[in-house]
């Protein structure tokens, strides 16, 4: 309840809330709230507010395991947030993201086909839940910019604290940071902790 969250805000900072039986897939972040709800609830309306009605939503059953599916909660000590992985039946979770967003199985494949693109030097893209280039090498000095170019958040965290982490990043933001001093930066995405990457500054 409200009481319980907020004691809970009080005490790490962030709260992370799972919706529970909501026919809709949606995910959404609000101050310090995050609000989630599963990707395997029984045949998912799109979109808030883009479902033709709100009665039943009819699938084909050549789609039927692309729009049920499997989450994954994982604590990542030190983060105070909860790390969620919606995975389909068929194994494709780039397609779970594109739900979220009201995006059809057909349009993300289309996306998970189409290359990132050149990036301006130092520049970290985000795309299909993976760190492009996962290694970036840098001179010292250099400020290196994330560009977040998913259909979902993610939130850059240094798993050695030695540089500012991200706020949650939506589609299309940034986040930067400048490093003085050579060695090695390794991060991580809080939000969905296998998706790794580092800055080498020589």
């Amino acid at each position: 309840d409200s009481a319980q969250a907020l004691a809970l805000l009080k005490r790490f900072g962030s709260v992370t809330v799972l919706n529970g039986h909501i026919h809709q897939t949606m995910q959404k972040v609000e101050g310090n709230v995050r609000f989630h709800t599963s990707f395997s609830t029984a045949f998912p309306q799109p979109a808030p507010g883009t479902a033709p009605s709100p009665g039943p939503m009819k699938v084909e059953a050549a789609r039927l395991r692309s729009v049920l599916g499997l989450d994954s909660v994982t604590f990542v000590p030190g983060a105070h947030t909860l790390a969620i992985v919606d995975s389909t039946l068929d194994g494709d979770a780039v397609a779970a993201g594109a739900m979220m967003a009201g995006m059809n199985h057909d349009s993300m494949a289309a996306k998970r086909r189409a290359p990132l693109g050149k990036l301006p030097a130092n520049m970290v893209g985000i795309d299909n839940f993976a760190f492009a280039p996962r290694t970036l090498t840098v001179r010292a000095g250099t400020t290196v910019t994330w560009l977040n170019r998913d259909d979902v958040p993610h939130l850059i965290i240094s798993s050695t604290g030695k540089f500012a982490n991200s706020k949650v990043l939506d589609t299309d933001q940034q986040h930067a940071a400048t490093f003085d001093t050579p060695g090695e930066y390794p991060y991580f995405c809080s939000l969905h902790p296998k998706m790794v990457g580092k800055v080498v500054v020589r």
